[in-house]
């Protein structure tokens, strides 16, 4: 491994800054991707005033259950919506490194302007060279060298097995494309701080946490938020990041209270699930609820919300005043 030079946030090709909601991808009943709903979806996060750039083919957008042409027509979509100043992320995953590089090199042809780069070690043979700064550099390198787009690093909780220790991510800060780190670290606040106090100079830390600790994290510190939660009304998320970047926290305080820690918990449980639907179901069903998409439809082997969480997510729009109860009945 070369040794890092340090790049400035400031030098680095891109500087992430605000709000990246993660999208979902509507489907019709057939389970092929609905572009109309898409195009919708996509329309919503473009038209919110903070919102700063749109990610596809995430975590929550179905990227496993996605076929590489369909995450094309997704970037070719987003981009073509998208306002001038907003950057299209695209989700790269892969079983090797000549995966990860066919993947970012298509979606940079399809448009994408950046990649949110899944952990290449997330498969349990190989979750310890997560820890083995040579075997992460060669491969963010190799992007690097190959793909040429900026790439946000997702780092995944400590107890995943396959979260970057900071002084892995501390070799990539010579790698000018690494622009971004993604902290996942669930509710570990500490495991966040110790990313912001040691990179917050080299790299755009964006929080990326659907949980209760998320107000938490960006009070501390970051440059901006990567979550899937923020596909449900992106505006109340911005709007979140604007106050606390006011210093605001009364009303933060209340916005939070009011509207995100009931939807955290009733849709992504807090990230400390109990049920076997995934949190893309249960988004795809407030969004439906709320009108955004026409259903909550999800590609197997995902499992669709039961009555149970569907009830409880129901409430919660209610609750927060997002739903009218004529709304609920139907």
């Amino acid at each position: 491994m070369e040794t890092a030079r340090r790049i400035k946030l400031q030098d680095r090709p891109l500087v992430m800054r605000g709000l990246f909601p993660a999208t979902v991808t509507p489907f019709t009943s057939s389970l092929a991707i609905d572009f109309r709903a898409l195009e919708n979806h996509f329309r919503e996060m473009a038209s919110t005033p903070g919102v700063s750039g749109i990610v596809v083919n995430s975590g929550i957008g179905e990227r496993i259950q996605l076929t590489l042409d369909e995450c094309d027509l997704c970037i070719a979509l987003a981009l073509r919506v998208r306002r001038p100043d907003q950057v299209i992320v695209a989700g790269i995953d892969g079983r090797s490194t000549t995966d990860y590089v066919h993947a970012g090199q298509r979606a940079r042809a399809a448009g994408a302007q950046a990649l949110l780069v899944m952990p290449p070690f997330d498969a349990r043979p190989y979750r310890r060279m997560a820890s083995y700064a040579p075997t992460v550099h060669a491969f963010f390198a190799t992007l690097d060298r190959e793909v040429g787009l900026p790439m946000v690093v997702f780092q995944y909780p400590p107890n995943s097995g396959c979260a970057y220790p900071n002084a892995v991510l501390r070799g990539l800060c010579g790698i000018p494309n690494v622009v971004a780190v993604k902290v996942a670290t669930m509710g570990d606040m500490q495991a966040y701080a110790e990313v912001w106090d040691a990179f917050k100079d080299d790299l755009a830390v964006l929080a990326g946490v659907d949980s209760p600790p998320l107000i938490d994290m960006l009070r501390y510190g970051a440059h901006g938020a990567l979550i899937g939660i923020s596909a449900i009304l992106p505006h109340v998320w911005a709007d979140l990041l604007r106050l606390i970047d006011e210093d605001a926290q009364d009303p933060a305080d209340r916005l939070y209270d009011r509207v995100c820690r009931p939807l955290m918990a009733s849709v992504f449980e807090n990230q400390q699930p109990k049920r076997l639907s995934s949190e893309v179901a249960a988004t795809k069903e407030a969004l439906a609820m709320l009108g955004r998409i026409p259903n909550a439809l999800v590609r197997p082997f995902a499992l669709g919300a039961d009555s149970a969480a569907r009830a409880e997510i129901r409430a919660a729009l209610l609750g927060a005043g997002l739903l009218s109860s004529a709304a609920a009945a139907e």
